[in-house]
C-alpha cells in the first residue's frame, strides 16, 4: 500500500496552475503548454511534493516475497522484461532508504511531476535533480540484462530508444526515454506515430490548444475545494469523442490511423455508429469528467498524512437526488483513525429506499438507447422492477433506520508464550427514528431475546446469557439505548463510546465510511490465527511494522459521487 500511495502522490495526483524554471533553462517553461486541451487523461504534481521526506516516514519495509516474485520472474531469454525486472526491484530496494533511492534515481528531495496523453500516447515527466545518476542508472541495467537501447536525435535533443516489439514487427513500438530542461521524459514512439507527436512529447512543440490556454485546473480546483498543489482527471467527454468519432479529437484521429492499419474488422465499427455515438456522448455528457485532488497534505520525516477527494462528476438530477434521499447517519467514533483497531459505518434511510430505486429505475430506461449493446443492458434493468417491490416489502421492516455501524476499538493479548486474547472493546450500533420499536421488532425473528427489555435511555442489560460466547473469551456485551441508538457493546471504552452517542442525534452525514489502524489489524488476525492453531507463513509477519492508518468514505453531493481516502504513515522511532 505504501508503494501505490507513493507512486499515485508523487505521479497521479497533483493541481493548480505552474510554471517550472529550471537551473538548465533560462526561460520560463511551461509543461501545460504541450498538453492538449483535448487530453483524455491528466494528473500532475505542480507544487514541489516532499519525495524524501514521504519516503523517511513511511515505515522501512521491504517485503521478501516481493523480490523473490521479481526475480521469479527473470527469463533469460527476454532481456526486455529482466531490464523492467531490474529496475522495478532496485526502486523496491530503494523504499527502505530515501537516501538511497533518491541518489539511485537522480531524484530532488521534492519534485513535481506529470501524467497525461496526447491522445493515445502516453507521457511521464518528473524533475530530476542529477541527469548522469538516470543514464548511469540505465547503462548499469542494460549490462547486467543484455538489453540495449538505440540513440536517437530530434532537432536539439538525444533520446533513448528501448525496443518493445520484434525487429520484424511493423508497428515497432518503442519506450522513449529523453533528460531536457530538468525534466526526464519516458513517452512512446511507433509507426503509427508522426514526428511532431513525438516533438511534442518532448516538450519541443507546444500543443496547439493546450491545457494553458484552457481555465480547466483552476475551474476543477475552485469548483471542489481541491489544494492548489494537485489535480488529476478522466476527461470522459473527450473519451466517448475519440472512441465514437473518426475526427473528432486527437485521439479520435489516432485510433482512426491504427483502424485503416488492421486486417480485421475494427472493434470500434459497433462504437462509431451514429446510433452508438449519439447514445455515448449523452452518457458522457450527463457524467463529463472524473477529478480527484489534495484535500490535506502534511509531510515531515517523521510522520505523514496524505488526503484525496475523487469526484465522478454528474449533471444527473435524479440519481443524484435519489441517492441523497437515502444518504443516513453514521457516527462519529467510525471516523477515528487515531484510537480505533477498524471501524465502519453505512449510513441509509430506509424509509427512502423505495422511493429512491423507483426513480433510479426509471431513469436508467429513458431515452431508448438505440444503440445494441446499451439496449440489451437497458433491457436487463428494466426486468428489475419485480425485485424493486419485493425491497420495498422489506424496507417496511425496516422503517426508521437510518444506519448501522460498527467499531473494533481495542484489544488486549497476554504477554505469555502462547499469545491469547485477553480483552476486546467494542460496539455495533443501530442508529434510527425508533430504536425502541425497532428492537422489539427483532425480537419476532430472534427468540433469545425475548426476556430483554430495553427502554429508551435505560440501563444496560447483559446479553451474556442471551448471546452464545465460549466463557474462555471473558466476553460480557450489554445492549443499552442511548438517545436514537440502539447499541450493543463490550469492554470500557465500547462503554465510552456508547455514552457519547447520547448526544448524537439523526442527521443525514454519509452513506459509507470505513477507517482501520493497519498494524493494530493485522497484529489481531495473526493473533487470532494462531489460536485456531493454523500457521502463519513468515512472510506475513512484516506486514506488523506496517505502521499505517487509513480512512475510506462514499458519499454524494449535487456535484457528483464523492470517494475520499486518507492515509496516515509514522516512521517507526
Amino acid at each position: 500500500m505504501k508503494k501505490i500511495a507513493l507512486i499515485g502522490a508523487v505521479a497521479l495526483i497533483g493541481a493548480g496552475a505552474y510554471v517550472l524554471n529550471t537551473q538548465n533553462s533560462s526561460s520560463a517553461y511551461n509543461v501545460l503548454d504541450y498538453v492538449p486541451a483535448d487530453t483524455p487523461l491528466f494528473a500532475a504534481q505542480f507544487e514541489p511534493f516532499p519525495l524524501k521526506d514521504y519516503i523517511a516516514s513511511a515505515p522501512k519495509i521491504i517485503d521478501p516475497s516481493d523480490i523473490q516474485a521479481i526475480d521469479d520472474f527473470y527469463d533469460p531469454n527476454s532481456p526486455s522484461t529482466n531490464f523492467l525486472l531490474s529496475l522495478y526491484k532496485t526502486y523496491q530496494l530503494g523504499l527502505s532508504d530515501a537516501d538511497l533511492l533518491i541518489k539511485t534515481f537522480g531524484l530532488p528531495n521534492e519534485v513535481r511531476a506529470y501524467f497525461y496523453t496526447l491522445g493515445l500516447l502516453p507521457v511521464f515527466k518528473i524533475e530530476v535533480a542529477d541527469e548522469q545518476a538516470i543514464w548511469d542508472l540505465l547503462d548499469k541495467t542494460e549490462l547486467e540484462t543484455g538489453f540495449k537501447h538505440k540513440q536517437g536525435q530530434l532537432q536539439n535533443i538525444q533520446y533513448r530508444a528501448y525496443p518493445i516489439t520484434d525487429e520484424t514487427d511493423p508497428v515497432n513500438a518503442e519506450v522513449i526515454i529523453a533528460i531536457d530542461k530538468g525534466l526526464l521524459t519516458v513517452t512512446l514512439n511507433s509507426a503509427y506515430n508522426d514526428e511532431p507527436l513525438l516533438a511534442t512529447a518532448l516538450g519541443l512543440t507546444e500543443a496547439k490548444s493546450s491545457l494553458a490556454d484552457s481555465n480547466v485546473i483552476q475551474e476543477i480546483v475552485k469548483k471542489h475545494n481541491f489544494k492548489e498543489a494537485s489535480l488529476a482527471f478522466i476527461n470522459h467527454i473527450e473519451l466517448v469523442k475519440g472512441l465514437t468519432t473518426q475526427d473528432g479529437n486527437q485521439l479520435a484521429e489516432q485510433l482512426s490511423r491504427i483502424e485503416k492499419n488492421l486486417e480485421s474488422d475494427s472493434p470500434l465499427s459497433q462504437m462509431r455508429s451514429e446510433q452508438c455515438a449519439t447514445d455515448f456522448t449523452m452518457i458522457a455528457e450527463n457524467w463529463p469528467r472524473t477529478v480527484a485532488g489534495y484535500t490535506q497534505l502534511d509531510i515531515s520525516s517523521k510522520e505523514s498524512t496524505i488526503a484525496i477527494s475523487t469526484i465522478i462528476e454528474s449533471k444527473n438530477q435524479t440519481i443524484l437526488n435519489a441517492l441523497s434521499d437515502i444518504r443516513g447517519f453514521i457516527p462519529a467514533y467510525t471516523n477515528d483513525i487515531n484510537s480505533n483497531v477498524l471501524a465502519m459505518g453505512l449510513g441509509f434511510d430506509v424509509s427512502k429506499l423505495s422511493t429512491a430505486l423507483s426513480a433510479v429505475w426509471s431513469d436508467l430506461q429513458k431515452p431508448s438507447y438505440t444503440c445494441q449493446p446499451l439496449a440489451n443492458i437497458q433491457g436487463q434493468v428494466s426486468q428489475l422492477g419485480s425485485s424493486i417491490g419485493m425491497v420495498s416489502m422489506g424496507a417496511n421492516m425496516l422503517n426508521g433506520l437510518q444506519g448501522i455501524s460498527v467499531g473494533l476499538l481495542d484489544y488486549t493479548i497476554s504477554p505469555t508464550e502462547s499469545s491469547q486474547l485477553e480483552s476486546l472493546d467494542a460496539l455495533l450500533t443501530i442508529s434510527a427514528e425508533d430504536p425502541a420499536q425497532l428492537f422489539n421488532s427483532a425480537k419476532m425473528f430472534l427468540p433469545a431475546l425475548q426476556q430483554v427489555q430495553l427502554m429508551p435511555d435505560g440501563k444496560a442489560v447483559d446479553l451474556s446469557d442471551v448471546l452464545p460466547i465460549p466463557s474462555e473469551l471473558n466476553f460480557a456485551p450489554k445492549a443499552v439505548i442511548k438517545g436514537k441508538h440502539l447499541i450493543i457493546y463490550n469492554g470500557d471504552k465500547g462503554e465510552q463510546v456508547a455514552n457519547t452517542l447520547s448526544s448524537q442525534t439523526l442527521e443525514k452525514n454519509g452513506i459509507y465510511n470505513l477507517s482501520f489502524d493497519f498494524k493494530k489489524m493485522v497484529t489481531l488476525i495473526i493473533t487470532a490465527t494462531e489460536l485456531s492453531g493454523e500457521p502463519i507463513p513468515e512472510e506475513v509477519m512484516f506486514l506488523t511494522e506496517y505502521d499505517a492508518r487509513m480512512q475510506m468514505s462514499f458519499d454524494v453531493n449535487q456535484q457528483g459521487l464523492i470517494f475520499k481516502s486518507k492515509i496516515n504513515n509514522k516512521s517507526p522511532q
